[in-house]
């Protein structure tokens, strides 16, 4: 069996262009009140005609960058993250991520695609700033994104409705000054791709 090849990739997890045969596992993902429990998402039940029309929208724009989330030990797909709203002058844009395989929550995959889509915003998108929105009530969520080093801009009030209550949502952020040269380097080390061997001279 072919090795599978990622557009990006980590230790954890590969990470790799939506395909249409994904769409009835990511279809089930955003049906699930309990993966959805903190989202916009949820809000309506999705067929997976819905989802794909959705997702082909997302995925098609100039401005977005979505990829499938893969377990590389099994090739499992577990989610879906990407950069969203990429603005050529301003060199900022939205992270976002949906986990949809519960059996890998709170085992460091999060956190993984998250190191993995910042250093490819600022290494490869020469961002100045990415940002991100998180219920204030999803605090581990909030500690991951501290952890590595997204910091808290502001609190949205009443900003999103979902169980029977208004949710406040909190901005978190990290500038392209505070992620190099420290953790860039860190990161570089070891999600940045090999560099391929010269060619041997003819002789």
């Amino acid at each position: 069996m072919s090795k599978r090849v990622y557009f990006l990739q980590g230790k954890l997890c590969g990470l790799r262009p939506i395909e249409q045969e994904d769409m009835p596992l990511i279809a089930k993902w955003l049906n699930d009140g309990e993966i959805t429990y903190y989202m916009f998402y949820g809000q309506t039940p999705l067929t997976i005609s819905q989802v794909s029309e959705m997702m082909k929208r997302q995925i098609e724009s100039p401005n977005n960058m979505v990829l499938l989330v893969e377990d590389k030990k099994t090739g499992k797909p577990i989610g879906f993250a990407g950069l969203y709203d990429i603005h050529p002058t301003a060199r900022k844009a939205e992270f976002r991520i949906l986990l949809g395989e519960k059996q890998y929550w709170n085992k460091g995959y999060g956190t993984e695609v998250t190191e993995v889509l910042t250093f490819y915003g600022f290494d490869r998108l020469n961002l100045n700033r990415v940002w991100l929105g998180v219920t204030s009530e999803n605090k581990g969520a909030v500690k991951a994104y501290e952890k590595v080093e997204y910091k808290v801009e502001g609190t949205l009030r009443q900003d999103i409705y979902r169980n029977s209550r208004y949710y406040d949502t909190i901005r978190m952020s990290i500038l392209r000054e505070e992620y190099y040269p420290k953790i860039h380097a860190e990161h570089r080390k070891r999600f940045a791709p090999s560099q391929p061997k010269p060619a041997k001279k003819e002789k």
